[in-house]
């Protein structure tokens, strides 16, 4: 009956020798992390390399930050002056899919709304990252309405989060009727 302490004095013991073992591989491996971290020109090797504090990344020369907090995106800006450019209505629905393709890329879904003009504020800067897809100068722009050829509104209607149909009035400037062009079609 003595000798029943022996038994949790062990398993005490035996604990923190665990923990001890524990804690020294913890500090091995935050030392390893440590010098496999440090800036180059500190190494002990032969090697050339650039600085720690040049090795940061270079600004993407794809955008452009505004006084007022948002960010032009230039490929987006460029397609988007070019929709009214374009010969045919045809021509010119690939380059809104392409605006709705940015938008995706950076926010991996289409702009969600019912209306046009909902649409286009979000393509216009009014979205999380505040990123601007569409110039404001662009003759595709009316007020906050991106319109085609003949200075009818974008009729877009989301299929997914993925595939957006974008219909055209056409030049009789009335949806759905035979002259409308639309990408469902293609």
């Amino acid at each position: 009956m003595k000798k029943l302490w022996i038994v949790p004095a062990v398993l005490l013991i035996l604990a923190i020798v665990i923990c001890l073992i524990d804690i020294g591989a913890v500090k091995d491996a935050q030392n390893n992390a440590a010098e496999n971290h440090e800036p180059t020109a500190i190494r002990n090797d032969t090697r050339s390399a650039t600085p720690a504090h040049q090795n940061q990344s270079q600004p993407d020369a794809r955008l452009a930050r505004l006084p007022d907090g948002h960010v032009e995106y230039k490929p987006s800006l460029a397609v988007s002056r070019a929709l009214h450019t374009t010969t045919s209505p045809e021509e010119a629905l690939p380059l809104v899919q392409q605006l709705l393709g940015h938008y995706r890329f950076a926010y991996k879904e289409n702009p969600v709304g019912v209306e046009n003009f909902e649409i286009t504020e979000q393509l216009l800067g009014k979205n999380p990252k505040k990123i601007v897809f569409i110039a404001l100068d662009s003759e595709a722009l009316r007020g906050n309405e991106l319109i085609d050829q003949w200075g009818t509104p974008y009729f877009f209607h989301a299929q997914s989060g993925q595939h957006m149909d974008i219909r055209s009035a056409g030049p009789d400037q009335k949806l759905w009727t035979p002259d409308d062009v639309s990408t469902a079609e293609n």
